[in-house]
């Protein structure tokens, strides 16, 4: 190996890129990289060229003889991205260092951004959001928020093994963490988990994507060739080979164990486990029954679906024949179906099979309730939804549901029945669909979470509502308003960050109440049958304007910011009508306003008005445009603008 040394002392930042006949990508890779917010002597870059023919080692060499901050490292190629990526971080000299793909891209100031949030947080690996181009899938689970101190399992870290990451040069070399060089695809998954057990902070920065992760166009991805089931019991004996060592037994590690069990154990037991010779597969067995014996327990068995637990189930108790044969029925396009009989949920399978399998086996299942919010709705103070409930894969619909509200911190829960409810398919499973309708006015203070209890038989599941929803329910908060017509606000349904399901804060017990800041100044006669508001607010945000009472969920009232905080709002002339007021709405709460009486004014006294049909449209502009407008029509300014 040669090495063009050309470093600064002590970079804050290395950045190891491994590169193999990455041409035309690798430049826009190499060009990204004098955007990232960090100077010569900040940032190290080592190019590991692994044997390219395709002129990528020119441009490697052009490169990095133009950077005094670059290395080069040349080596002939060695079949795999594993080695190169070794070599490059054995090289960094970096406080922290990245690894990023050479047909990738990082956004502009992602190293700097990351390094700094390292800094601020003492962090030992930073997750950096990622996206894809060209239609390549990026891992978004443990994206959901911004998270100086994440956990491994709630955060769902360990659904993301890739090296993609900032970590803290001292993890590595306190782990001695590598690449296996064995593994031809997945050799960064032993390499994170190791560092992931061994780190004593993990942050996340979810706020933007970091990264750009690419498919070629060629298709010539390392991680889009396909594995035989031997070499995914190879990646499974790696990576448990790992998390044996970094952890010790108990809930931590039956949650990382997930990934493993998920992906690569489950992987091997895939219809291509008919492609090996039946030695073959009688090794892949055999491996199973060493590596995974140990650690089957009742929480790692519930990281399998029904059908991939009762294979696994049949290679433990090393059941060669009715396993083949299980896998031959998938491999002819049977899938997993479940259903009730009145005793409870079982793997539905072909008569002859089952027989073989046997009944204990058979309802050794997951029966998956999911709860789905189709519609929502708040009117004053009722909640009104439409959801529906189900197991997945399952031909057995509820027998029957209800709506649990639950007090947080509390026992006490408030049952309601649901309305129309009528058999329905969702998603593939036979499923019920209904109405809801919640009346918080009546409610004690609180935090409430919404649940829907299905039934069937006297089996009965429960799911929290809101995680999964149609594209017509927003997220956004929605303000809930007593009954009687002072329409004074009670609190607010809301989404909860991460699984964003359905809660209700009655009082404002959890969140802050933010209504905009707003007064009215007067009312204008544009017309006989228009009017027009003048308000102020403290703030300029969006807002939405509505009848009192009225409905939020409804479109607004046409709304014209304009100079100093005023706000224009076109209504209908409300002739006869003694009670005039409005409710001004922004994200997370309301204030019901009362107008005075409309003042009329002559074409001499200012000029005709456009029509408001569009939000966000200045009409009084130029300096002074409100006030001479004011002027013009003897209003004086309340007292609150005199400030």
């Amino acid at each position: 190996m040669n090495q063009n040394q050309k470093t600064a002392d002590s970079p804050l930042v290395s950045l190891v890129i491994p590169v193999y006949n990455s041409m035309p990508y690798l430049i826009e890779t190499l060009d990204a990289i004098e955007q990232q917010g960090l100077d010569e002597n900040q940032l190290e870059v080592i190019l590991v060229n692994d044997g390219s023919t395709d002129g990528s080692e020119k441009v490697l060499a052009d490169y990095a003889e133009k950077h005094p901050n670059y290395r080069l490292l040349n080596q002939p190629n060695s079949g795999g991205p594993a080695d190169p990526c070794n070599k490059g971080i054995a090289a960094v000299t970096g406080k922290y260092f990245f690894v990023v793909g050479s047909d990738d891209v990082l956004t502009e100031n992602a190293l700097g951004d990351l390094a700094a949030y390292a800094e601020e947080h003492d962090s030992d690996i930073v997750l950096a959001k990622m996206a894809g181009i060209n239609g390549r899938h990026a891992p978004g689970s443990m994206f959901k928020a911004t998270k100086p101190d994440a956990h491994l399992v709630d955060d769902s870290l360990f659904n993301s093994l890739t090296a993609i990451k900032l970590f803290r040069t001292d993890l590595q070399r306190k782990t001695g963490a590598y690449n296996p060089t064995h593994l031809r695809v997945g050799s960064d998954q032993p390499f994170t988990a190791a560092c992931y057990l061994a780190a004593d902070k993990i942050s996340v920065c979810a706020g933007r994507p970091y990264v750009m992760i690419r498919t070629r166009d060629d298709g010539k991805n390392v991680t889009s060739d396909s594995r035989t089931s031997l070499e995914y019991i190879e990646l499974l004996d790696s990576l448990l080979g790992v998390m044996l060592k970094w952890s010790e037994p108990g809930e931590l590690r039956d949650g990382v164990l997930y990934r493993p069990v998920h992906g690569a154990l489950r992987k091997s037991l895939l219809p291509r486990f008919l492609n090996l010779s039946a030695e073959e597969q009688e090794k892949v067995v055999a491996e199973i029954q060493r590596l995974v014996t140990p650690l089957f327990n009742e929480t790692v068995a519930g990281h399998l679906a029904s059908l991939d637990r009762l294979k696994v189930r049949l290679a433990l108790a090393g059941s060669m024949d009715v396993l083949r044969d299980v896998i031959k029925w998938e491999k002819q396009n049977g899938r997993e179906r479940l259903t009730h009989d009145g005793h409870g949920f079982h793997l539905d399978l072909p008569a002859p099979l089952a027989k073989r399998v046997g009944v204990e086996l058979l309802r050794d299942i997951r029966a998956m309730g999911v709860a789905n919010l189709e519609d929502l709705v708040v009117e004053g103070g009722v909640v009104r939804l439409e959801a529906s409930a189900y197991v997945r894969n399952s031909d057995t619909a509820p027998d029957s549901a209800l709506v649990r509200l639950r007090r947080r911190d509390s026992d006490e829960k408030i049952d309601l029945a649901v309305i129309d409810p009528r058999a329905v398919k969702r998603a593939g499973a036979r499923a019920l669909s209904f109405k809801a309708e919640v009346d918080t006015t009546a409610m004690d203070h609180g935090v409430w979470d919404l649940y829907v209890v299905h039934r069937y038989g006297d089996e009965e599941l429960q799911n929290r509502l809101g995680r999964y929803r149609s594209e017509r329910v927003t997220d956004e908060r929605r303000v809930l308003l007593d009954s009687d017509l002072r329409q004074n606000e009670l609190g607010v349904a809301y989404f909860t960050k991460g699984h964003g399901n359905l809660s209700l804060d009655v009082g404002y017990t959890l969140l802050a109440r933010t209504e905009p800041k707003i007064a009215s100044v007067t009312v204008l006669r544009e017309s006989p049958d228009r009017e027009l508001a003048l308000l102020r607010m403290e703030t300029v945000e969006r807002v939405l304007v509505t009848a009192f009472p009225g409905r939020l969920d409804k479109p607004g009232y046409p709304v014209v910011h304009l100079e100093n905080g005023m706000l224009a709002v076109s209504l209908p002339a409300w002739t006869n009508r003694k009670d005039r007021r409005i409710c001004v709405a922004n994200a997370h709460g309301s204030v019901v306003l009362r107008l005075p009486a409309p003042s009329g004014f002559s074409n001499g006294a200012a000029k005709p008005l456009r029509p408001l049909a569009t939000s966000y449209e200045s009409v009084f502009e130029g300096p002074g445009g409100i006030r001479g407008f004011a002027r013009r029509l003897g209003v004086r300014k309340p007292s609150f603008m005199r400030r």
